[in-house]
């Protein structure tokens, strides 16, 4: 018996974050029309997500955050799902960068396909398995630019862990990951998922399934649930363009036979007469 069988409707949060104004031209936050040929990726990506919690009854968040004093920016993501979790049953984070592939395809089906259990503290995909991608023992990084978060006391651990990780008071040594690529998410990878306070609380994802796109199909991480377009940023809003249409269109052809009777005259019906009533 599937877990979610109901929507969970508000009590999912869609989460953006950032630290910068978002204001310039192209961006989401400038307030003029948006040209699409022109518009940021990110732009794109963030309106993607804000589409998708809007089909499935979603809460969504754009939260600007201050930049967090002496780390990189990216860092303010774990105290923005840290905080939301306070409130919320699930938090899905996304990058401006990644894209929900299926917009008809609600949360809790994914939630059900990769056994979200309530043990599950958050879920992440795999990075592809490169030399730049691996922590200290060898082990492949976690991607961060997904996160699916369950509110539970344990999560609030989780998080208050890994904002505080770099302090080197729970975890020496990762202080290092303040500022250092790949920041939050190495500082997760190298310490977090080796603590065993936390142990079966976290989920590993498929690369396959939650991260990459069709164009790095070589490092066998093609996004067939969730695309995460980490180089070649500007091919995200031609694959969310592909994937509104997809779902859209069919949804439109659906209204169209709804109403068959009155938008589909036979040359010899005598309704052409009448063809304005």
């Amino acid at each position: 018996m599937p877990r979610f069988t109901k929507p969970l409707r508000e009590k999912i949060l869609i989460l953006d974050v950032d630290t910068r104004p978002l204001d310039g031209p192209g961006e989401l936050l400038n307030g003029t029309r948006l040209n699409t040929t022109s518009a940021h990726h990110n732009t794109i990506g963030r309106l993607s997500h804000y589409i998708y919690a809007t089909i499935h009854g979603y809460d969504y968040k754009l939260i600007q955050a201050s930049s967090p004093k002496g780390l990189h920016g990216t860092w303010s993501k774990v105290t923005a799902m840290k905080e939301a979790l306070k409130y919320y049953e699930f938090v899905i984070f996304l990058d401006g960068d990644a894209m929900i592939r299926h917009p008809h395809l609600p949360m809790e089906w994914l939630f059900n396909y990769w056994d979200i259990t309530p043990d599950t503290l958050v879920a992440m995909a795999l990075d592809p398995d490169e030399p730049q991608n691996r922590d200290a023992k060898g082990k492949t990084l976690l991607n961060t630019g997904f996160i699916i978060g369950q509110r539970d006391p344990r999560t609030q651990e989780l998080f208050e862990a890994w904002e505080s990780c770099p302090t080197d008071m729970r975890y020496p040594d990762c202080s290092k990951w303040s500022q250092q690529w790949s920041h939050e998410q190495a500082a997760f990878g190298n310490h977090l998922r080796y603590d065993n306070a936390l142990q079966g609380g976290i989920k590993t994802l498929s690369c396959a399934e939650a991260n990459g796109y069709p164009e790095m199909a070589k490092t066998n991480c093609t996004g067939e649930f969730i695309r995460h377009y980490w180089i070649f940023k500007d091919l995200l809003p031609a694959a969310v363009e592909s994937s509104i249409t997809q779902y859209f269109l069919p949804r439109v052809q659906g209204l169209f036979h709804q109403n068959f009777a009155s938008v589909v005259l036979n040359i010899s019906d005598s309704a052409v007469s009448s063809i304005k009533e």
